[in-house]
């Protein structure tokens, strides 16, 4: 099937990328070898933690289950090798048995190229796994214009504010604030007594970004990241550039480490789980470290809740960022080589393991048929679930809702650099600007 324009840009671009980024087993990408078959995943399941040793456990188990299938695991943890990867797969139309694209704007392009399986067939055909799953993971990934839904939701949960509960109490703070008046009241008590408000590492952008998407969700709701996606609004227009205004508030404000631009996310973290920063604003995958009093000094003060809204904007109270990852399945699988592709999937997402994975790391597959003891359940894990029940919308990234692949670099570099002394109006010009090269 031919590779339509922007994969073909994709291809030009990137391959020299994916070479020097070392990306391994490219032999094994055909699929098939002479005694057997293989199947190649492509997630962000990789490292050390608990979650990714229970992902292990299941390929085991599917291994000891299939001995004749080889499994090539080329999961990455670092978000910039994994996008190498993907880039490359996506231009060379040669994708992965099982692999993950976050954002779901380019997902018509790629589903024309025959490039991502639609699994509503499988999800209506085993009605015992396929029917767990919620209502809302799957409608993500129908795409207008497609039949079907497009992935196997795996991760989903809110992005909360974490924050510990002896330090407010300290600086006079009773309860957690709700609205960003009270937000900003909360920072100059806890500024005022020598703890950083919130713990940010901007020199991985991401978190810049995370902070953004919670600010513009409050203020102009998720729809208005699709509009955006869709060229119906611009970066440059007032009530963007107000979201963009609302980090550039809490800056001076003094609400994050005078040295934010150049440290990580690592740091930021170490700064709020040994008590040096009250607030940090992160998702349910760091549970498990949150609860870790060997990790987490101050453990036992860890509270969570949802970012504030803004008084003047109530419609968009209950609008939250939240995370949700899928996994696809390349739609130029056949024959055995797909039956067992789909054995794996199931494998990794049904009620067992999604229960293991809630109870023992604190990882939310979002299925509705999970028999959750919640005695077995870290209570911060509990209650991060049930705050984000109380969704009435959900986005991802900003950026998930545009078709310009360089908008999450783009948005992410720009929104950074307002801890680096640009300005709002600077910082939407810039990613104003890649749009309108685009054209």
């Amino acid at each position: 099937m031919k590779i339509k324009k922007l994969t073909a840009i994709l291809l030009s671009t990137v391959l020299c990328v994916g070479a020097l980024s070392g990306c391994g087993n490219a032999g094994n990408k055909e699929g098939k070898k002479e005694d057997g078959i293989t199947i190649r995943l492509l997630t962000r399941m990789a490292g050390t933690s608990k979650q990714v040793e229970i992902y292990n456990d299941v390929l085991d188990e599917f291994k000891e289950k299939h001995p004749e299938v080889t499994i090539v695991d080329d999961s990455q943890g670092d978000e910039s090798a994994f996008n190498n990867i993907l880039s490359t797969d996506i231009a060379s139309g040669n994708m992965a048995n099982i692999f993950r694209i976050q954002g779901v704007a380019n997902l018509s392009e790629y589903i024309d190229n025959g490039l991502i399986l639609n699994v509503q067939p499988y999800l209506e055909e085993d009605q015992e796994w396929g029917s767990g799953f919620t209502e809302g993971a799957l409608s993500y990934y129908q795409v207008p214009g497609h039949e079907g839904t497009y992935a196997v939701p795996m991760e989903s949960g809110l992005i909360g504010v974490y924050y510990n509960e002896k330090l407010f109490k300290e600086a006079g703070i009773d309860k957690f604030p709700e609205t960003w008046s009270q937000l900003l009241e909360a920072v100059k008590k806890l500024d005022a007594k020598g703890v950083i408000p919130i713990a940010l590492g901007a020199q991985s952008t991401y978190t810049a970004g995370h902070l953004h998407n919670q600010i513009f969700y409050k203020w102009l709701g998720t729809d208005a990241a699709k509009a955006l996606g869709q060229r119906e609004m611009k970066w440059t227009d007032k009530g963007v550039v107000e979201t963009l205004d609302k980090i550039k508030e809490l800056i001076d404000a003094g609400a994050f480490d005078p040295s934010a631009a150049g440290i990580t996310d690592d740091i930021a973290m170490t700064q709020f789980q040994q008590g040096e920063a009250a607030m940090v604003i992160t998702g349910p995958w760091n549970i498990s470290t949150l609860t870790d009093k060997e990790k987490t000094l101050v453990a036992d003060d860890v509270k969570v809740a949802k970012f504030p809204y803004f008084e003047e904007k109530p419609e968009f109270k209950g609008e939250d960022m939240q995370t949700l990852s899928p996994y696809m399945i390349s739609g130029k699988l056949e024959g055995k080589e797909l039956e067992l592709t789909i054995e794996l999937v199931k494998m990794l997402t049904n009620k067992e393991t999604a229960k293991r994975f809630a109870e023992e790391t604190a990882f939310l597959i979002p299925r509705t048929d999970i028999e959750l003891d919640e005695s077995a359940c870290a209570p911060l894990f509990v209650e991060n679930v049930k705050l984000g029940a109380t969704s009435t919308g959900i986005g991802v990234d900003v950026f998930d809702f545009d078709p310009l692949t360089s908008m999450q670099d783009r948005t992410r570099n720009s929104i950074a650099s307002l801890f680096t002394g640009a300005t709002p109006q600077e910082a939407a010009a810039e990613i104003q600007e890649e749009i309108d090269n685009a054209k």
